[in-house]
């Protein structure tokens, strides 16, 4: 998978958590709009170090934390263990094969992490392959240019067209500060 253009230097991790951020856009806030239930296991795909994994664990049954680079997730797992969290598991993984079974997860969370895929159409098979049937994929990503930098502006009926692409069905957006929130549910037609 190849990442355009993602900072996982030391500065990397403080700009994507840092106490600005945590003002400007708590975990809580975002986590809310998806309605996790005591029984789901939440996917955080891309979690870097941990911004949101934290919060999904106070909510979830079980929090698949993954990330490509080692450094993002010992991070991540330093966070976590400042937090109490022990029903967190972490993957190395780029996405096109994540060591996780079948029909076993019930949200994917990706923020700001899409746009980075490069092999767009494997990750989704890959993400179609672990979902439980009723699952959902939530794909976070800016859609309109804000006051402070951060991740590039999407288009966002670019991007429900390729994720729709890898069988999966457009079923609600949800607007949050500067970027949508697509909430994905899977096709079962065969590719």
């Amino acid at each position: 998978m190849s990442h355009k253009g993602h900072a996982y230097s030391a500065s990397g991790a403080w700009l994507l958590d840092n106490p600005i951020r945590r003002w400007l856009q708590p975990p809580s806030e975002l986590i809310e709009k998806l309605a996790i239930t005591p029984n789901d296991t939440v996917m955080d795909f891309g979690c870097g170090p941990g911004y949101y994994t934290t919060e999904l664990a106070k909510r979830a049954k079980k929090v698949i934390a993954v990330d490509l680079s080692p450094q993002m997730l010992q991070k991540a797992q330093n966070k976590v263990a400042k937090a109490g969290a022990k029903n967190i598991q972490f993957l190395q993984s780029n996405g096109t094969s994540i060591q996780v079974e079948d029909d076993s997860v019930d949200i994917i969370f990706l923020v700001t992490v899409f746009h980075e895929i490069g092999e767009t159409q494997t990750v989704l098979k890959e993400f179609h392959r672990i979902l439980k049937p009723d699952g959902k994929l939530v794909v976070v990503e800016v859609v309109k240019k804000g006051v402070f930098p951060g991740a590039p502006v999407q288009n966002p009926e670019m991007l429900k067209s390729e994720i729709e692409a890898g069988n999966f069905k457009l079923e609600q957006t949800l607007p949050y500060k500067t970027y949508g929130v697509l909430l994905f549910r899977k096709k079962f037609e065969r590719l």
